[in-house]
C-alpha cells in the first residue's frame, strides 16, 4: 500500500496506513493533491452602460483532489476521483464539488461512472495552458479574468457574458447546454497505436438544460512522435434529445511540441439548441516556451454565441481575450508530456499541470474586449460593451 501525492510517495503515512489496514490480494494507493493560484493586478476597464473602473484587485482559485485506487493481483484497478474547486472573486465565487466518480480499469480500457466532464473535453488537445490567467475557460483560473474585468455575469444591473464556461463565448471546451460536469457513464478504450476513443451517456442534463435528456458524447485523440516533433490531435461530438430543438456540438484540437516549444489551437461549435440560446463558435491558439526554470506563454481566444436576453431577435455577443505571461519556477524545471493523462488521472494532470511539487511566480498582461449587438432592453438599447486590461503578478503552488 502506498500513499501518493500526485506521484510522490510519503513513506511515513504509508507505514501508518499499513498498520491500520487488513491484508488484501492487491495494492492500495491514495492519491492526494492540490493546486492553488493567487493573482494580484492593476485593472482598467471601460463600460458602455455601467461605471468604468481603474485600480488594484486580487483573485484566488484552488482545487483539492483525492484519488483512492486498489490494484488487484489480476491487474484490474478499482478507484475513484473526487475534486473540490474553490474561487475567491466576483465571478463563480464559492466552493463546489466539481467531479466525483468511480472507475474500473483493465486491459479492456476504463469504465467510469459519476459526476464528470465529457470524454471529448477530457481528451481535448489545443493551446498549451498559459502561465497567467486562462483565456480558454477550462481550469481553476477560468473565473480570474471575468472577475477582474467584469465582462461576465451581472455587471451593474445588466446580464452579460452568457455561455462563458462550457459555452462558446469563452471556451472551446464546449458541451451541450453548458453541461460542465454531469452524472454520466463513460468508457475509454486502451490507447492502441496512439489512438484512444471515449464514449459517454448521461440520462439527464444540468439545471440549465431542462427538457433535455439522453446526452451522448464522443471523444477521440491520437498522439505520435515524428523525430523531434510530438504531435497530437483530438475530436469530439455530442448530441441530446430535446423537447425543443436538437442540440449538438463538435470540436477539433491540435497540439505540437518541439523540445522546449509547445504550440496548439482548437475550435468548437454548438448548434440546434432551443431558440438558439447556446449556439455559437469559438477558437483559441497559443504558444508556450520553457527552458530551465523560465517560461513564456501567449494565449488568445475568440468566442461568439447567441445573447440569451435577445435570442428571439438574433442578437449575438462576442469576446476576445489575450494573455501574455512569464513564469519562474522556484522548484526547478518541469518536463513536458504531450500525451494526455487518462480519465482517472488527477485534475492537475488533466488540465496541463505537471505531476509532483511545483511552486512558481509569474507576471502577466491580459486584455479583453466584450461586445453585444443589443442591450438587455432589446431593440434600440445599446449593448453592454466592455473592454479592459490588467497588469499583474501571482503565485502558483501544485502538489
Amino acid at each position: 500500500m502506498a500513499l501518493t501525492t500526485n506521484g510522490k510517495t510519503t513513506a511515513a503515512l504509508s507505514a501508518l496506513c499499513l498498520l491500520a489496514a487488513p491484508a488484501t490480494a492487491g495494492e492500495w494507493e491514495l492519491g492526494l493533491g492540490a493546486e492553488y493560484e493567487q493573482f494580484f493586478g492593476y485593472v482598467s476597464y471601460d463600460s458602455a452602460t455601467a461605471s468604468d473602473f481603474e485600480g488594484a484587485d486580487a483573485v484566488a482559485s484552488g482545487r483539492v483532489f483525492v484519488a483512492p485506487a486498489l490494484t488487484l493481483d489480476n491487474g484490474l484497478s478499482f478507484g475513484g476521483n473526487f475534486e473540490l474547486d474553490a474561487h475567491l472573486g466576483e465571478r463563480n465565487a464559492g466552493v463546489v464539488a466539481d467531479e466525483a466518480a468511480l472507475y474500473l480499469k483493465g486491459g479492456f480500457g476504463t469504465l467510469q461512472f459519476g459526476k464528470t466532464d465529457t470524454p471529448g473535453n477530457h481528451m481535448h488537445m489545443g493551446a498549451p495552458v498559459s502561465f497567467g490567467p486562462e483565456v480558454n475557460n477550462a481550469n481553476i483560473s477560468a473565473a480570474v479574468l471575468p472577475s477582474l474585468l467584469q465582462f461576465s455575469n451581472v455587471h451593474s444591473t445588466s446580464q452579460v457574458g452568457d455561455d462563458l464556461i462550457r459555452g462558446t463565448l469563452g471556451s472551446t471546451y464546449a458541451s451541450n447546454m453548458r453541461d460542465e460536469t454531469g452524472l454520466r457513464l463513460s468508457y475509454y478504450s486502451p490507447r492502441i497505436s496512439g489512438l484512444q476513443l471515449g464514449l459517454s451517456y448521461a440520462p439527464d442534463g444540468p439545471s440549465t438544460a431542462l427538457g433535455r435528456e439522453d446526452f451522448i458524447d464522443v471523444g477521440a485523440n491520437y498522439t505520435r512522435s515524428f523525430g523531434a516533433v510530438d504531435a497530437a490531435v483530438s475530436a469530439k461530438w455530442g448530441l441530446a434529445d430535446s423537447t425543443a430543438g436538437s442540440p449538438e456540438y463538435w470540436g477539433l484540437g491540435l497540439s505540437l511540441g518541439f523540445g522546449a516549444l509547445s504550440v496548439g489551437g482548437s475550435y468548437s461549435e454548438t448548434s440546434g439548441s432551443a431558440g438558439g440560446l447556446t449556439d455559437g463558435q469559438a477558437y483559441d491558439i497559443g504558444v508556450k516556451y520553457e527552458t530551465g526554470r523560465y517560461g513564456l506563454s501567449v494565449h488568445y481566444l475568440s468566442g461568439e454565441n447567441i445573447d440569451d436576453e435577445n435570442a428571439a431577435l438574433g442578437g449575438k455577443e462576442q469576446l476576445q481575450a489575450l494573455t501574455l505571461a512569464a513564469s519562474y519556477s522556484l522548484t526547478g524545471p518541469a518536463s513536458r508530456d504531450i500525451t494526455p493523462p487518462g480519465p482517472a488521472a488527477p485534475a492537475a494532470e488533466r488540465y496541463g499541470r505537471q505531476p509532483g511539487m511545483d511552486a512558481s511566480i509569474f507576471g502577466f498582461v491580459s486584455m479583453t474586449e466584450f461586445s453585444e449587438d443589443l442591450g438587455d432592453g432589446g431593440l434600440g438599447t445599446p449593448g453592454d460593451d466592455n473592454d479592459g486590461w490588467v497588469i499583474g503578478t501571482g503565485f502558483r503552488l501544485t502538489f
